[in-house]
């Protein structure tokens, strides 16, 4: 699911031309400013053939420096866009600048990048950088999910992640993530993978499926997730806790009502804000109650998931106009 993007113009006094841009990035006497770097939005074919042209004059580290910067602006600066930069990042040579590429498209739900990023999961000689691809899929599989994508077009999704899940060559890390990626669909094979993690008696694929429980939305885990509620190890309630708030059924609330005392305060926290995403008026009066608590950081919570429960509830506020929209660009 998309963030949320926050408008924050850099102050631009003077105008910034693309000859000026490009000589600030290429420069070793300075980092290239703000001002400068945002004039390299919305490239046209021939700006863009000129950017390649000094982007393949810097060395690693400015390459670095760059596709880092343009990242942060994009995120913080709604009317900036550096895709063309970040699609030509994920074929450079260092593995930095692939990830940092990775991670500037994070907006993007086009057709080409879920290619590309199916093609970096299987053949990029990092294994970080594949492990950033996992992650990224995961908002295809949910968009494939919501918008009622075709059959096979989810099947090849579930195909590529599952192959890297089963494959015992790869590491654990590469696996675990793979499989919180396919998580949203709800296909056979699928709800098999994450059943097979649970099972599998390795604490870190437990904890991934516990995780994938809840983006799978699939009614048949809460009795597992109200369980795994009780589980000695807090991480496992946690993430069962989060999950609980991701399927968003009031069958949970009483399971989750004892949680928001639980000893460790991120579990606590994580309940607390699952009954404000479930809502009715047990968890209302909940959330109530724990306004009052003698821990600020509880208090913070609690009022959080009260304003979360008041959002969900009201069909005319900003929330329940975005989700129609959610996907749209």
């Amino acid at each position: 699911m998309k963030k949320t993007r926050k408008i924050n113009q850099p102050h631009l006094s003077i105008p910034v031309t693309l000859d000026e841009a490009l000589e600030s990035i290429t420069s070793h006497d300075c980092s290239p400013s703000a001002s400068h770097l945002s004039k390299l939005s919305d490239l046209s074919k021939e700006q863009l053939r000129i950017f390649r042209l000094s982007w393949s004059k810097l060395g690693d580290f400015q390459r670095q420096e760059v596709i880092s910067k343009l990242a942060e602006i994009a995120e913080h600066n709604v009317e900036f866009n550096f895709d063309a930069i970040f699609k030509a990042g994920l074929e450079d040579r260092d593995q930095q600048v692939r990830l940092n590429s990775i991670a500037g498209l994070w907006e993007n739900d086009e057709a080409w990048l879920m290619q590309k990023l199916l093609n970096i999961l299987k053949s990029d000689k990092s294994t970080d950088v594949r492990i950033a691809a996992a992650q990224a899929l995961e908002r295809f599989c949910l968009i494939a999910e919501l918008e009622e994508a075709t059959l096979e077009h989810k099947e090849k999704l579930e195909s590529e992640l599952l192959d890297v899940f089963y494959n015992k060559e790869e590491t654990t890390e590469l696996r675990r993530r793979a499989l919180e990626a396919v998580a949203p669909l709800s296909l056979s094979n699928v709800l098999r993978a994450i059943k097979a993690a649970y099972e599998s008696g390795e604490m870190e694929f437990k904890v991934s499926s516990i995780y994938a429980m809840g983006l799978n939305c699939d009614l048949s885990w809460l009795p597992v997730l109200f369980l795994e509620l009780e589980n000695k190890d807090p991480e496992l309630r946690y993430e069962a806790a989060r999950a609980c708030g991701e399927l968003s059924q009031d069958d949970a609330i009483p399971y989750l009502i004892p949680v928001t005392r639980d000893e460790d305060k991120d579990v606590a926290i994580a309940a607390i804000s699952s009954l404000g995403k479930i809502g009715d008026d047990e968890a209302r009066e909940t959330l109530e109650s724990l306004v009052n608590h003698s821990d600020q950081v509880i208090r913070e919570a609690a009022e959080q998931a009260l304003h979360e429960l008041e959002l969900y509830n009201d069909p005319f506020s900003q929330r329940g106009l975005n989700l129609g929209s959610i996907f749209e660009d």
